[in-house]
């Protein structure tokens, strides 16, 4: 007779575990929802802001990790990969599947497409809206680049501002922007988090109800929307967007299988990878359950100061664990 019960609910210590799937799939649900209502401009090429900047022209990036004129950066990060949008316009996107993104860059007004070799090779890292030059190019270039970033940045809790610098007054390119080694521009693309943004975190709390007779659990999990902008409407906004889906039911997606078959949408580098699967070819393909949002409260409004205001939307999740 054996007298060890194994521990339920995982397959291995190296799996993914509901906290993290519940908190991977809220984040790929809201950037695809806002993507699917218009969460996005076009930055076209030569078009100018109000201060007369290009919109499409890009900086060259003090980037330690790269040399001078390899990495050149636009003045918003978050750039739209995805073209199975509705949306009316449409992001800017190529329509080749091998290659999802921008079909290209531009230097000193020459295009170069996105599978150019040589002297001009690159890829672009949609995550921090930068095109990266396999080989240094003079600093002094013109690098452009027509593509789609978004406006709301739905992120993990860790990149809340309190572990990031938040980095104001980026709705446009201005004067600065091109100086390099001084001003705001110049921190590490890594280290800023550019409003407006949704900053989505799992309460370290959770409760359980029996599901059905021979097995399986209710399982009710609190999660906290931080909402983040630079005036009280857009803060607004973001806070009823949220707490406006009350009731509704979501599909989550299986990030052990997605792991398994290596069928992540991005590399390493941020790249989307050939035939990259957007969020609902992935819950399609690779199916995790649904999550249902019930109990929804806004539970705080705040002016952190002068220029960010923030809000807290709480909600929570119910899900069924059948392996419980």
């Amino acid at each position: 007779m054996s007298y060890f019960a194994p521990l339920k609910g995982f397959t291995d210590i190296f799996s993914y575990t509901l906290n993290n799937d519940i908190q991977d799939g809220l984040v790929e649900y809201f950037d695809w929802g806002l993507l699917d209502k218009g969460n996005y401009f076009n930055a076209t090429l030569g078009e100018l802001s109000p201060e007369g900047e290009d919109y499409s022209r890009l900086r060259s990036s003090s980037n330690p990790q790269y040399l001078d004129g390899q990495v050149w950066e636009g003045f918003r990060g978050n750039w739209v990969w995805q073209s199975g949008v509705e949306y009316t316009p449409s992001p800017i996107t190529g329509q080749d599947d091998t290659r999802p993104g921008i079909s290209g860059v531009y230097v000193d007004n020459v295009f170069y497409p996105s599978d150019t070799t040589g002297a001009y090779a690159h890829y672009v890292d949609y995550k921090n809206g930068a095109v990266i030059f396999e080989n240094p190019i003079p600093t002094g270039s013109k690098v452009q680049a027509e593509y789609s970033y978004r406006w709301i940045n739905v992120v993990y809790a860790n990149d809340v501002p309190w572990l990031k610098e938040v980095q104001l007054d980026t709705q446009h390119p201005t004067s600065n922007f091109y100086d390099k080694n001084k001003g705001a521009w110049d921190i590490p693309v890594e280290s800023r988090l550019q409003l407006p943004a949704i900053a989505i975190e799992v309460v370290p709390t959770r409760n359980f109800k029996g599901y059905q007779l021979g097995g399986g659990q209710i399982v009710y999990t609190d999660i906290l929307f931080h909402c983040i902008a630079e005036d009280e409407v857009t803060r607004n906004k973001l806070v009823d967007i949220v707490s406006l889906q009350n009731n509704k039911t979501i599909h989550l997606y299986n990030s052990n299988s997605i792991n398994e078959n290596n069928d992540y949408p991005t590399d390493y580098r941020g790249v989307p990878v050939s035939g990259a699967l957007q969020y609902p070819e992935l819950v399609a393909k690779y199916p995790g359950g649904k999550l249902f949002f019930k109990e929804t409260v806004v539970q705080d409004m705040t002016s952190i100061d002068s220029n960010i205001y923030g809000g807290v939307v709480r909600i929570t999740t119910e899900g069924i664990k059948s392996n419980i």
